[in-house]
């Protein structure tokens, strides 16, 4: 009776899954970015809320061309315009096609920081 040989496995070696584990955690530490983004509160129209005052409008044309109520103004002036607002009334800001998100971004943070509440935001 004659036994055949079995061919022996050799085992998994474990040094290169080792270095893929390290190589995927080297791209995710290095793509992710650890900054804290701030949200925002944005109403739209269609949120059926609706307005009881009339809204100030403010366009934004570009980052250096915005207008509030058909008036321009600089970036600048925007905290000290606005302030005159009521409290709690609403800013409808239309941003034009020109205009960054950042520029819309900076805007609503003014607004809310003067405490007005309710901001709409319409397209382009």
């Amino acid at each position: 009776m004659r036994f055949k040989a079995r061919a022996r496995r050799r085992p998994v070696g474990l040094t290169s899954l080792i270095d893929v584990i390290f190589l995927l955690l080297l791209f995710f530490m290095l793509a992710s970015s650890f900054t804290r983004y701030q949200a925002l509160d944005v109403s739209s129209g269609g949120d059926g809320g609706g307005a009881e005052a009339k809204p100030a409008y403010l366009r934004i044309h570009s980052s250096k061309a915005i207008d509030l109520n058909g008036r321009s103004l600089a970036k600048t002036e925007l905290p000290a315009r606005l302030a005159v607002l009521e409290e709690d009334s609403v800013v409808a800001i239309w941003s034009g096609p020109e205009a960054d998100v950042q520029d819309v971004v900076d805007v609503m943070s003014a607004a809310r920081r003067i405490g007005l509440r309710t901001v709409l935001v319409t397209g382009r």
